[in-house]
């Protein structure tokens, strides 16, 4: 989950009804309102970009690790037919890695595309959130003969305008938080062993097969029998 989901969840299920009633000075209330998501559409704006950006490169890694799988498979053919069953074993075992890079980077981007649907999904939340505060805050601001209040706030709308202009070229904000879990920890080094284990047994298999349909060698030309 993005770093900055508390508060945006926060935000769209404020009730401003309800904390309206129980203010002292509404126009106050609704302007800080204001301002915390103004400044949470600028912290999502960035965390989409972010996220946008690391989907963008891991599909290049992942045209990268699909063209190597394709490589060291063909590999592995040549090296079983020249009968270096030595290197045909290593270019499948690289193979493997490449495969395991392949499923890895394919659950990182599916990831990613989930976490900016559900980004895009809370911004329009909170433009519409944004929309009804700014209404409000028009009329009660309306309501109280406050100008210099109004003057203020376009201000401040101005300058998050600015800051949404260029949020793409803001720095890069801490990344997506990841929760740590201890069991998982402690069976890694058990999944890493039956993972090696498998991965023995696919190219064994598979070593076995090209074995089997590997051209047999061409005798060599024994001595001619001498003429009786």
């Amino acid at each position: 989950m993005f770093r900055i989901a508390i508060q945006v969840r926060e935000l769209i299920s404020s009730n401003v009804t309800s904390a309206l009633d129980g203010a002292s000075n509404p126009a106050k209330l609704l302007a800080r309102l204001q301002r915390e998501i103004e400044e949470a559409l600028i912290g999502l704006a960035g965390e989409t970009t972010k996220a946008r950006r690391q989907q963008d490169r891991l599909k290049a890694e992942l045209v990268q690790a699909n063209a190597q799988e394709a490589d060291w498979g063909a590999k592995a053919r040549v090296a079983m037919d020249n009968g270096r069953e030595d290197l045909a074993r290593q270019a499948l075992l690289a193979r493997e890695d490449s495969r395991g890079k392949i499923a890895q980077l394919k659950q990182d981007i599916a990831r990613l595309d989930a976490d900016m649907t559900e980004m895009q999904e809370a911004e329009i939340q909170l433009e519409a959130k944004r929309d009804d505060v700014r209404k409000r805050l028009a009329d009660q601001l309306a309501s109280d003969g406050n100008a210099s209040g109004s003057a203020q706030r376009g201000g401040f709308a101005s300058r998050t305008e600015r800051r949404m202009d260029h949020i793409a070229d803001l720095e890069k904000r801490t990344a997506f938080a990841t929760e740590d879990d201890a069991v998982g920890r402690g069976n890694a080094s058990v999944d890493r062993e039956i993972e090696e284990m498998r991965r023995e047994r696919l190219v064994d298999d598979e070593l076995a097969a090209m074995r089997g349909a590997a051209p047999a060698k061409p005798k060599k030309a024994g001595k001619s029998s001498k003429a009786a």
